[in-house]
């Protein structure tokens, strides 16, 4: 079986990577691992509240503290190198990082740090705000500076058709896919995003 492994990064903190991650596993049968978790509730238990079936794997590193991971590893005594965290053997796996692409790993390296040393296809989850398309055409030349590969960049919530002409203007040839927010008994459509996206993973 061809082993496809995708990391699911993020333009800022607050995203939705968490429910990006939670719908996309329960969709396309992916298993679900958080390479670092800052503080609780865990990201692995919302995923699990979300789609039950989906294999859940330890995190490769747990912190108490709600902040940054180089903060957390401080006031913890923890004891971790980032660039060491172990990423399952999973022929299907969708591995969460923490907040932006810049968010700290550990007090020396960042989370595009680990996915330039260990390189995979990336979806880059980001939502509508004030600022979102600075962030995320900081977000995209920092992929391309590092020849990360990019899947898609996948905008959560109610498409906002401005923001997405202009950013599909400034780069050519970007797969711009829509996904709502997770929200408990609301009906979902997902059948473009499932479309889009199960061609884009046929590529790889």
């Amino acid at each position: 079986m061809k082993t496809i492994q995708i990391y699911a990064s993020g333009i800022h903190t607050d995203t939705g990577k968490s429910h990006f991650s939670a719908l996309f596993c329960k969709l396309f049968g992916f298993e679900y691992f958080k390479l670092i978790q800052a503080g609780s509730p865990k990201d692995s238990d919302f995923v699990k509240q979300i789609s039950p079936m989906t294999n859940i794997h330890k995190e490769g590193f747990v912190l108490k503290t709600p902040a940054s991971p180089h903060l957390g590893k401080k006031l913890e005594k923890a004891d971790y190198k980032g660039l060491e965290l172990k990423v399952p053997n999973s022929s299907k796996l969708l591995i969460e990082l923490a907040g932006g692409l810049f968010t700290p790993l550990d007090e020396k390296y960042t989370m595009i740090d680990y996915i330039s040393t260990y390189k995979k296809p990336t979806i880059l989850v980001a939502k509508y705000y004030l600022g979102a398309i600075n962030h995320i055409l900081l977000s995209l030349n920092a992929l391309k500076a590092r020849q990360i590969p990019l899947l898609a960049l996948v905008m959560m919530g109610k498409a906002e058709l401005e923001i997405d002409a202009f950013i599909k203007d400034y780069e050519a040839g970007l797969n711009l896919l829509h996904l709502d927010f997770y929200e408990e008994d609301k009906a979902r459509d997902d059948e473009a995003f499932i479309s889009q996206m199960k061609a884009l993973l046929a590529k790889l």
